[in-house]
């Protein structure tokens, strides 16, 4: 399997086949390559439908599927400027930050090293006992309120069924 920031940071890829999916669609924004989407389920229709209509991709869903359909839709991504232009413009605009990856991990050692681990930075379940994180308590708590429930409905049901049959039996011997 061929790593897939490596092919979208290539300098001569022109085009990007994908389903659709968020990664995919954020990692060939962030490489300013322009998508041909083929979205399969869930949320990817609507990522490449965005796409198409930010203008650095295009659509091609599978009810559309032919090979003169594919040949073309590939044709028109790979031979249209505008959409290369919008999806490097696009690239510039998440790529400007105001520290690289590094020094941001730089500081954020540097900042615990400053304040001695950082405890206040620690999440507080993790001071907590396992019955508390887990709520214990409270799932206890509702298991004896729906076995209390469930036995007095049974019992309800059963002098229902009791008094209903006696009466019938009674009738019958009268």
């Amino acid at each position: 399997m061929a790593p897939q920031q490596d092919i979208l940071g290539h300098p001569r890829l022109r085009l990007f086949i994908t389903h659709g999916g968020l990664l995919s669609t954020l990692e060939s924004m962030y490489n300013g390559i322009p998508v041909l989407g083929m979205p399969v389920f869930a949320d990817q229709e609507t990522n490449m439908l965005n796409v198409e209509r930010d203008g650095w991709g295009l659509v091609l869903l599978w009810a559309q599927l032919t090979p003169d359909a594919l040949k073309t839709r590939i044709k028109d991504v790979m031979t249209n400027p505008r959409l290369k232009a919008e999806a490097q413009r696009r690239s510039v605009v998440m790529q400007d930050l105001p520290m690289s990856p590094a020094q941001v991990a730089v500081y954020w050692v540097e900042y615990v090293m400053r304040h001695h681990g950082a405890a206040h930075l620690r999440c507080p379940a993790g001071d907590l006992p396992w019955y508390k994180l887990y709520n214990v308590d409270v799932w206890a708590s509702v298991t004896v309120v729906l076995l209390l429930l469930t036995y007095i409905s049974l019992r309800l049901f059963l002098a229902c069924c009791s008094c209903l049959c006696s009466s019938r039996s009674k009738r019958k011997t009268d």
